[in-house]
């Protein structure tokens, strides 16, 4: 079945995004909150995490057909607004997108909007951080799933719908032993990463108005618990309040390589020397 011309796939990476509300930095007066998130030892992990981790999966995809857009805050400092615009001659999906500080709805609407090519009706927007992964058919199955859900009817211009895959990898970066880094798990809640929602360009929702462990409470959810899709980092350095499930899985290091290898298109030889260096040099 060929792709439908009328929906466009559209993600959204809040990158260092000084806006209203959204993370914990924020909650902090304005000049304190960009003092700390604009450090140098932060920005320079950022983009670490992003280089290597997020945009390798994404440039991986079966499906090239997608845009990604980096929403940063118009109060970023040029050098590291130049260092991501220089990212977008390496990775032809990637696009920045520069906005005042605005609340976590209102900033990511209008941050779909500069990626979106004014004429399909439908966007199917996914949200990733710029220190998580998703799997190399991530694009494709999104893509297949959502193009069915909209033929069926499940979804339409006043009936959002989310995509859910609920199975990953989490990876702690912390632990010092290779071998207890790495978690299975699958989520029994709708996670933000690799989540998308079905929506019009014009409609108030996205997959960043709810809280993704409230999204089965507020929209229709297609969900999938099977397949690896993601990889969730977790690092000394996470905004979110992250931690492994209770009833996670251990995953041997040479299968978290090997799906690292195979569905995320990650070089586990070169990236678990680089994080474990990052890690204790953060230390």
């Amino acid at each position: 079945m060929s792709p439908r011309e009328d929906n466009q796939i559209i993600g959204v990476c809040r990158f260092s995004y000084l806006g209203e509300g959204g993370f914990q930095t924020q909650k902090r007066d304005f000049d304190t909150a960009a003092e700390i998130l604009y450090a140098v030892p932060r920005m320079l992990r950022r983009f670490a995490f992003f280089e290597n981790i997020c945009l390798p999966s994404l440039a991986a995809q079966t499906d090239p057909d997608f845009r990604l857009v980096a929403l940063i805050g118009d109060t970023m400092p040029f050098r590291w607004r130049k260092r991501l615009k220089g990212l977008m001659e390496q990775y032809p999906f990637l696009e920045v997108c520069t906005l005042e500080a605005a609340g976590p709805l209102n900033s990511t609407r209008r941050a779909y909007r500069r990626a979106w090519n004014g004429t399909s009706p439908y966007i199917t927007g996914f949200r990733i951080d710029d220190d998580d992964a998703v799997a190399c058919d991530y694009i494709e199955r999104t893509r297949a799933i959502s193009d069915q859900l909209l033929t069926l009817g499940w979804a339409d211009a006043d009936t959002p719908a989310a995509i859910c895959f609920h199975r990953g990898i989490y990876w702690d970066m912390a632990r010092p032993d290779e071998e207890e880094q790495f978690w299975d798990f699958s989520e029994k809640e709708p996670l933000g990463l690799a989540s998308a929602m079905i929506t019009t360009p014009e409609g108030m929702a996205n997959i960043y108005r709810w809280n993704h462990r409230r999204l089965a409470s507020q929209v229709r959810c297609w969900i999938d618990p099977n397949d690896y899709m993601f990889v969730r980092t977790l690092h000394s350095h996470n905004d979110s309040d992250r931690s492994i499930p209770p009833d996670a899985r251990p995953l041997p290091a040479w299968q978290a390589k090997k799906q690292f290898r195979d569905r995320f298109g990650l070089s586990p030889r070169k990236l678990l020397p680089m994080m474990a260096q990052l890690m204790e040099e953060q230390t």
